[in-house]
């Protein structure tokens, strides 16, 4: 067989990203976007498919420099990623980025509005320690305060083993940026779950969409192609949907629920995303 006649090969980039990707453990492959990828690639014969574990500062190099034939699960959108990388139609929805912070700990801080959390209230707070993932996107609100001279945000690479929620149960830092099912994940990897409590910040959308990213090259357009061909079908789906779910609790399904009918009739007609849809999805 010519190499031209050849089954084009894609790498999938992973990262350790739990409950999204989850690389170790006792829920290995269970992840939100593992359970999704597996779906997606079993109806994606006409490619051969390999993983490819890397961290998120690397994925995002990886696309940077071009290199050819990658496809990366649960991409936030942007404009500035949109010129190095292809962008599938949506893949999922779930909850945004909140603040995580053990039960009563913050509850009459003043940062805390009846709409949700003032995040320059409570980053510029010298008497508190707040922490990130760093090597993603984030809301305007969150992001300009990284930089700020007095900011009490410190960049932490959770894993598996960098355990976020261990961070607030040792007292290591008084609340987290992060997703809700992110830290209930990280909950039950303790020896003794903390009690969390977790706040909308003001400035930031409630839900999340996530989609597939590919690489510009021929192979990653005929991935895009492909993916915009089955995500319709996909969605239609009470497998995938599922899948989607899968580490969300009840009340956080019933929470989206709106969020995903809305983004499910907009995949069916194959609409192109919102901007107000994508600023705080995935990573």
């Amino acid at each position: 067989m010519s190499s031209a006649s050849a089954t084009p090969q894609l790498t999938w980039l992973q990262t350790d990203w739990p409950p999204h990707q989850i690389v170790s453990g006792p829920f290995q492959g269970q992840g939100t976007f593992d359970l999704l990828q597996q779906q997606l690639t079993a109806a994606m014969p006409q490619f051969q498919h390999r993983n490819k574990l890397v961290n998120l500062a690397r994925l995002e190099q990886a696309f940077m420099q071009q290199e050819p034939a990658l496809c990366s699960l649960g991409t936030l959108y942007s404009e500035q990623r949109a010129q190095s990388r292809l962008f599938s139609l949506p893949m999922a929805i779930g909850p945004a980025l909140a603040v995580g912070y053990l039960a009563g700990k913050l509850n009459t801080h003043p940062a805390m509005q009846a709409n949700g959390v003032d995040m320059q209230k409570l980053a510029l707070d010298q008497k508190l320690r707040g922490a990130y993932q760093p090597n993603r996107l984030y809301p305007d609100s969150v992001k300009t305060l990284f930089g700020h001279p007095q900011t009490n945000l410190t960049s932490h690479t959770f894993t598996s083993e960098v355990n976020a929620t261990a961070l607030l149960a040792g007292n290591r830092v008084d609340y987290v940026v992060e997703y809700p099912e992110r830290m209930q994940y990280y909950n039950q990897l303790l020896s003794q779950a903390a009690t969390l409590e977790h706040r909308a910040i003001i400035g930031a959308n409630t839900a999340s969409v996530s989609y597939i990213s590919c690489s510009k090259d021929e192979t990653g357009q005929a991935a895009i192609s492909a993916l915009n061909q089955l995500l319709p079908l996909m969605w239609q789906q009470a497998e995938y949907q599922q899948a989607m779910q899968r580490w969300l609790d009840d009340s956080a399904r019933q929470r989206l629920s709106t969020e995903l009918a809305l983004v499910q009739q907009q995949v069916l007609m194959q609409l192109k995303p919102r901007p107000h849809d994508t600023i705080d999805a995935g990573y």
